[in-house]
């Protein structure tokens, strides 16, 4: 029998009697009773749960305790469709207030609200902000705000609503009602922004946190060397499924091709689903994906949190998601029935090298700022304009919130899905603006590092991916594939960028003296595969990709000489293979996936002084394109030229005198990493 200790004996037999009658299950999880419990003594709280764990019961049970309407805003009209079919199931009064019903249905909807006659309503954030509906609302505030899907309220999360960050002002309006904030993942600073943007300072707001782990998944990454090798996995993927199966993939083309090709091959109808479908389309996909009338779905992240299928038995992914959190929220819709199934990502080389350039040729300066601002000065102030966001870019999205944070301007949303904004002064905020976006792009490259580590983990992925989480579990047998392998599974072969694009650099060059385009030099998949495999002689390169007789007599020369540049000073490849066992290892393998010091300390288990003199013999040991742009963590080039002075007038032997040269502006950590890179580079110049 479920415990609620914080209710009286009166309050939880009337909860019971609910849950059994109403929802016609036998007891809550625990989660579920902790949250419902501190919601019926009238706190408010914010509860992280796995995919899948049942959030919704939460904020359901109390509106049928309560018989006090319930307000949620949601972030997907499936979502908000689905939950109102459930209840309507349940015959439980709820209705999703959406743009989808008649002018004549949405005023019906608004009058059983005003009436008393329902239990839940379903909203989007954008119809907080219409006067009609702010007007209802005043007069009949809601018994509990739900904001589900909440971590769409941050920027330092992997699905930023701009939205989601008005609700605070939309809940002081209606009095500050009580307030229950759903989402199945949340780092920490996502939480601390969840909290900052929906609650006053000093009101309390209790964190419930779930258990992550979903153990009836099965984890596993595999490297495709072709797109036909990949084609010809997923399709055995999904051919060889029970259940349903869901391929996610990187762009709406992609979805496409892939739907398209999966329908060829099991003879079978297979859906392609993304955000620039018409809205009658995907609810058509949903509709019949929900209700067994299609098995395979090819889609972008806009498909999952609408659907409640359990037997899907596969989530397959033919791109490299941008975050853990995204890829995590992702899996968690396989295996809902707790029967078994499999999170299985098949890629190519390539797709991670992609992943990884997008974001670092996302990075925001200044200039593009300027140019941003420019434009919406031009416009009249206090009117509103239409701003059409470029599918893919999320940088404006976050400049548009740091501008609303500062009362620059003012964001909705039309129906057609852009932005509208209305204008304030704006004045010289380009650098605090700029600043703010480098901040942003520096979290995603953490996130991705993050997914890096997840691709390449050398043990127990299921274990790496609690540790993200700050979880942990006992250990379970054949959970993934490392563990199927007893580690066994080398690590995703992942391309070094500085080489890429000297090899860019190079075709550039080339294509420039042919005339030609690039491409016809050589492909992108075609670099790539010489990245990762760096042939040394001329029967190795023979054997790459896209190496025919006529592109080795041509550019076979060229190419080596550009490959064996990379080799370190002992003449190995500078990617050589690292052992997950050796503490060493595995700490340069976070330096080149670049996740954070602290986090590298953390997880190799030793003194920062040991890891930091791991650190400081890579830098001497390899060649600087791998360490150059980790060691600005450390210090800027700014920095570094000034401590590269001092050591030049003083020497290097001794830290302390240059420490008190600089009058202790850098720490003795920091001079160690300086003077490491100082003698490196000494050394260099001295063999050249």
């Amino acid at each position: 029998m479920t415990d609620f200790p914080r209710l009286t004996r009166v309050q939880r037999e009337r909860l019971l009697g609910i849950v059994s009658a109403r929802f016609r299950i036998a007891a809550l999880r625990p989660f579920q009773a902790d949250v419902i419990a501190r919601l019926l003594s009238g706190q408010s709280v914010l509860a992280v749960v796995s995919t899948g764990a049942g959030k919704s019961l939460c904020y359901q049970l109390p509106a049928l305790y309560w018989e006090e309407p319930v307000l949620v805003v949601s972030p997907l009209v499936a979502l908000m469709h689905y939950q109102e079919e459930r209840m309507a199931e349940l015959n439980i009064q709820a209705r999703a207030l959406t743009g989808q019903l008649s002018q004549t249905q949405q005023k019906d909807v608004l009058t059983s609200w005003e009436n008393g006659a329902l239990h839940l309503l379903y909203v989007a954030p954008e119809r907080l902000f219409e006067d009609r509906f702010r007007a209802l609302l005043k007069r009949v505030p809601p018994k509990l705000l739900v904001v589900d899907e909440a971590h769409c309220i941050s920027e330092w999360g992997y699905d930023f609503r701009p939205n989601y960050r008005r609700i605070r002002a939309f809940r002081d309006w209606v009095g500050s009602p009580q307030l229950l904030a759903l989402t199945a993942t949340a780092t920490d600073r996502v939480k601390a922004d969840i909290r900052w943007h929906l609650t006053a300072e000093s009101e309390p707001f209790t964190l419930v946190q779930g258990p992550v782990d979903r153990p009836n998944i099965f984890l596993a990454v595999e490297t495709a060397e072709s797109p036909v090798a990949q084609r010809r996995r997923v399709g055995e993927l999904a051919k060889g499924s029970t259940g349903a199966v869901v391929v996610y993939a990187g762009s709406r083309r992609a979805t496409e091709r892939w739907a398209e090709y999966l329908g060829r091959h099991l003879r079978e109808p297979v859906a392609a689903y993304h955000a620039g479908l018409d809205a009658v389309i995907r609810r058509s996909i949903e509709h019949k994906f929900s209700r067994r009338q299609i098995r395979v779905v090819t889609a972008t992240t806009a498909f999952g949190m609408g659907i409640d299928r359990g037997d899907i038995r596969a989530v397959v992914h033919v791109a490299v998601p941008e975050s853990l959190d995204a890829y995590y929220q992702e899996i968690g819709r396989a295996g809902r029935d707790g029967q078994p199934a499999s999170a299985i990502m098949v890629v190519q080389p390539i797709d991670v090298y992609r992943r990884e350039r997008w974001i670092r040729e996302d990075r925001p300066d200044p200039q593009w700022v300027q140019t941003v601002l420019d434009r919406i000065e031009r416009q009249p102030l206090e009117r509103a304009v239409i701003w059409e966001v470029e599918d893919g870019d999320v940088r404006p999205a976050v400049l548009f919130s740091v501008l609303e944070d500062r009362g620059l301007v003012s964001i909705g949303s039309a129906p057609t899905g852009l932005r509208v904004m209305r204008l304030r002064e704006i004045g010289p905020h380009v650098q605090a603006v700029a600043h703010r976006l480098d901040q942003f792009w520096r979290e995603r490259q953490t996130l991705f590092a993050a997914m890096l580590q997840y691709l390449d983990a050398p043990g127990c992925r299921r274990q790496m991916l609690l540790q993200y989480y700050g979880q942990s579990t006992p250990g379970t047998q054949r959970c993934c594939d490392q563990c199927v392998t007893k580690g066994g599974v080398s690590g995703l072969q992942r391309p070094d960028l500085s080489l890429i694009d000297r090899l860019r650099a190079w075709r550039l060059n080339r294509a420039r003296q042919q005339g030609v385009e690039p491409y016809i030099v050589l492909s992108d998949r075609d670099l790539v595969g010489l990245a990762v495999k760096r042939p040394q002689d001329a029967a190795a390169l023979s054997r790459c990709r896209g190496m025919g007789p006529k592109r080795l007599k041509r550019y076979g020369a060229e190419l080596l000489e550009l490959l064996r540049e990379t080799r370190g000073d002992d003449g190995e490849s500078g990617l050589t293979a690292l052992d997950p066992t050796s503490a060493r290892d595995r700490s340069i393998w976070h330096f080149r996936a670049g996740t954070p010091w602290e986090r590298v300390v953390d997880d190799v288990g030793r003194s920062a002084s040991t890891v930091r003199r791991y650190l400081t013999d890579w830098i001497q040991s390899s060649p600087e394109a791998e360490w150059a742009s980790y060691v600005g963590q450390w210090f800027s080039d700014e920095e570094y030229q000034l401590m590269s002075a001092l050591m030049q007038k003083l020497g290097s032997a001794r830290l302390r005198p240059l420490f008190e040269a600089a009058s202790g502006r850098f720490g003795f950590d920091q001079w160690d990493v300086a003077r490491a890179v100082f003698l490196r580079r000494a050394h260099v110049q001295e063999r050249y």
